[in-house]
């Protein structure tokens, strides 16, 4: 595969996708066959008793959308919302890949990227990072062939905590054959690294972001994806009708008008972050600690096994990340509260 920068197309962008869903007509709900003000609802079979949630929620998840889009600074039409990132993974794989297409990705990374390739019956096909969690740029194009369908790439990537370099990021953008999605899942740690404002210069990019990370709402499961009207489109052509339900909506919304105390919280887990380096480098069982933009670093030590079970028997629990490429001896700790850091830096000084 040459390395020639494409010229995307409308149409070589459709021609990725799988020709059946092109022609599949999306399930309509009773909420979505209407516009206008309502005020007497008889046409879902619901129950008529006010509850608050007695009603099915907006199958577009409109009011979402608006908000998260004036944050964003971008076009309120141009996102949906998924049962967290998850949702959003599996649902553009299976888009744009039918059995024996290839899935690219540079691990150590999220993991449910390979998972979603195996339910769709794709290749996956791994390119490891550098020692130091770079890009092998030349070895990852060499990978790349007719098959090749999607790249995803994680910056700030987990479980390294590093970003992708921005010339990096769009030298592989506008290189790849296929669809590109930048998962920003922590990019509420470092704001100024978004590819969302340059979205627009990308027809072949879908950008993913959470509210579980910086936003502190891992429970509700609600992730967010940008990306031209046409694959907004196609997202929305497979997605399931109500798949952000009323209470999950609802304490969106409110922590989204919130974004001042988003920000604080933001800088309160990066100084202790940071105080956990800083604890971690003085100890002789550490080994490196990698340099991190997010609330979590990635810990070599000498024994992760030993310092991994010691925490266990201490009722601490951080993540073992060993198994991973390029990870031997791993451990990633996450930045709690003032408290918690002081218990794990208590506990891992007793070895």
């Amino acid at each position: 595969m040459t390395n020639t920068l494409i010229n995307w197309t409308p149409a070589k962008i459709t021609a990725l996708v799988r020709p059946n869903l092109l022609q599949l007509k999306p399930y309509s709900s009773a909420r979505a066959e209407f516009k206008g003000p309502a005020e007497v609802l008889l046409d879902a079979n619901e129950s008529p008793w006010e509850t608050g949630r007695n009603r099915y929620p907006d199958p577009q998840s409109t009011e979402l959308r608006k908000a998260f889009g004036k944050l964003r600074g971008f076009n309120p039409d141009q996102i949906v919302w998924g049962n967290g990132s998850d949702e959003l993974v599996d649902q553009i794989t299976r888009i744009f890949c039918n059995a024996g297409d290839a899935v690219h990705a540079l691990p150590p990374t999220f993991g449910m990227y390979k998972v979603a390739a195996g339910i769709a019956d794709a290749e996956f096909r791994a390119t490891t990072l550098t020692e130091n969690f770079t890009i092998p740029v030349e070895e990852l194009k060499a990978s790349w062939d007719k098959k090749s369908k999607v790249l995803w790439l994680c910056s700030p990537n987990n479980p390294s905590g590093n970003a992708i370099d921005g010339e990096v990021l769009e030298d592989l953008i506008r290189s790849f054959p296929g669809i590109v999605v930048l998962d920003e899942a922590y990019i509420d740690f470092v704001p100024e690294l978004s590819f969302v404002s340059r979205l627009e210069k990308f027809p072949n990019l879908i950008i993913t972001q959470t509210l579980s990370k910086g936003w502190g709402m891992a429970g509700i499961r609600c992730g967010a994806a940008f990306a031209s009207p046409f694959i907004i489109r196609m997202l929305n052509t497979i997605k399931m009708p109500y798949n952000i339900n009323v209470l999950t909506t609802g304490v969106a919304l409110e922590m989204l008008s919130k974004p001042a105390e988003m920000e604080q919280k933001v800088a309160t887990m990066i100084s202790e972050r940071k105080r956990l380096e800083r604890g971690l480098w003085e100890m002789d069982l550490v080994e490196h600690v990698f340099p991190s933009v997010t609330n979590f670093m990635l810990v070599r030590f000498k024994d992760s096994a030993k310092v991994y079970q010691h925490l266990l028997d201490k009722a601490i629990v951080v993540r073992n990340q060993a198994y991973q490429p390029n990870a031997e001896n791993c451990l990633r700790i996450t930045a709690g509260l003032s408290e918690e850091n002081d218990r794990l830096l208590a506990a891992l000084r007793e070895l």
